[in-house]
């Protein structure tokens, strides 16, 4: 009989020490499989770029599994700020082998993705209560599409091109020479990739540009842009393209040099400095001739005019801020003129910056550019700056359309999207690792205690 009473508390011990156990471990197995079903098979995943205007994303999987719902998660990377977003497709309760797809629509009214640049992206599959599986996530250089692209690359230079070799020769000469002047000349390093896209001509590279409006478009020809922090767009290959190639990346460096949180630089300073970047300025050179005899010159303090236009008040600007800047540097030095960048840059206006550097107001060098052109200087009105200049958000080098969910390398993208760093999956299994060593842990604990008390239960029946 005593025997049989010890057998019943040791069993009855160990009994609880289990059922404590599964208990315990149910949830974080639950979790775990949630994030790694294998009964799904992700055939493939791809991006595609049909045209300008157009991503395609596809995913192809395998799974006897109903897929409820998949999302797509992108970013739009950049050396500054990335951004990006989510795209959903309703799966519909699908099974099988099924090919599922969506696009992105890159240049609308609400969103502008341009040509050239990287994105890296990866898909969730969810069925009716869980995660059925998290992609890993995949890099994509987003081409156009109607045409068979080439790379050609050398340090940090990347050229895309198609048809000539020639264009990617040229386009490495070309992005070489000017990032090594005008590092130079503003005393910085570009420090990240630099990536240069060539179309053969206007019309076949229209597509990718950002309009700016009927106007303008119709009347000046795009030959070139710098549409991101690190890429710029060739447009026309026809003509002097490496002197283009030129201008767009001096924009780089002048960024680098000239434009902080607060500061940044005057667009005049900006574009002069590009066209000093070049080796041949004729037809701007022409346009300001004709500005300075008609007297019809812009204020640099106030850059006296609105958006240019047309192709002459395009290339009057163009041709008074290389002047300009030609006027500072041999007037003052390239030392002083590196250093109103970074003073620029710091967080002063142009007009601070100018007295800090050289001395004198705008409307002071305006009036010694004035007289160096043969117009007689101009008495302006003080202009009184009542308040300093407020401290404004990076502006993000992508927009990306209101309607969509908006992810970026924030404090608020890392808590509440799953692009952030560390993603949402791995939130998630560390959390599972985690209840599940703590239910090992609590489990090891309730043997220990069972054994005790059953060990005590023996002593007191053995009384």
């Amino acid at each position: 009989m005593t025997n049989l009473k010890i057998n019943k508390v040791l069993v009855s011990s160990l009994l609880l020490s289990i059922l404590t156990i599964l208990l315990i471990a149910e949830k974080p197995a639950s979790v775990a499989q949630a994030q790694a079903n294998d009964d799904i098979s992700l055939i493939e995943s791809k991006a595609t770029g049909i045209d300008p205007k157009k991503i395609l994303f596809q995913i192809t999987l395998d799974t006897p599994s109903s897929i409820e719902e998949i999302e797509l998660n992108y970013v739009v990377e950049s050396p500054e700020t990335n951004v990006g977003g989510t795209q959903i497709i309703d799966a519909q309760g699908k099974s099988g082998y099924q090919v599922f797809s969506t696009e992105l629509s890159t240049n609308d009214s609400s969103r502008y993705i341009p040509i050239g640049v990287t994105i890296t992206y990866s898909w969730i599959i969810k069925g009716d209560t869980s995660t059925l599986l998290t992609t890993e996530k995949q890099t994509y250089v987003f081409l156009d599409g109607r045409f068979d692209w080439k790379k050609k690359q050398s340090d940090n230079i990347e050229v895309f091109y198609y048809g000539d070799d020639q264009r990617g020769v040229t386009g490495i000469g070309a992005t070489k020479d000017a990032l090594e002047s005008v590092s130079n000349l503003l005393q910085v390093k570009v420090p990240y990739k630099v990536r240069v896209v060539i179309w053969d001509t206007e019309s076949n590279g229209e597509a990718a540009q950002r309009s700016r409006g009927s106007t303008f478009d119709a009347a000046v020809s795009t030959l070139g842009t710098r549409v991101a922090t690190d890429l710029v767009h060739i447009y026309e290959t026809r003509g002097d393209y490496a002197d283009t190639t030129r201008h767009e990346i001096a924009h780089i460096v002048t960024h680098v040099a000239g434009d902080g949180s607060i500061g940044k630089i005057p667009s005049w300073l900006d574009e002069g400095t590009a066209v000093y970047a070049q080796k041949t300025t004729t037809g701007r050179q022409f346009a300001l001739e004709q500005a300075v005899r008609q007297d019809n010159l812009f204020r640099p303090k106030t850059e006296g005019v609105g958006a240019p236009n047309t192709s002459e008040t395009v290339d009057a600007f163009y041709g008074q801020s290389h002047a300009m800047v030609v006027f500072i540097i041999n007037t003052w030095g390239e030392q002083k003129f590196s250093e109103l960048f970074s003073v620029i840059k710091a967080g002063s206006t142009p007009d601070g910056a100018f007295q800090t550097i050289y001395g004198i107001d705008l409307d002071n060098f305006y009036n010694q550019y004035r007289v160096y052109e043969g117009l007689a200087p101009i008495e302006f009105q003080k202009v009184e700056i009542k308040a300093a200049p407020k401290t404004a958000a990076t502006q993000v080098p992508y927009t990306i359309a209101t309607g969509t969910k908006i992810t970026s390398d924030t404090k608020a993208n890392k808590e509440n999207s799953s692009m952030g760093a560390p993603s949402t999956p791995t939130n998630r299994e560390a959390s599972a690792n985690s209840n599940s060593t703590r239910a090992l842990v609590v489990g090891l604990i309730t043997i220990a205690l069972a054994l005790i008390l059953g060990f005590v239960s023996y002593q007191l029946v053995k009384r």
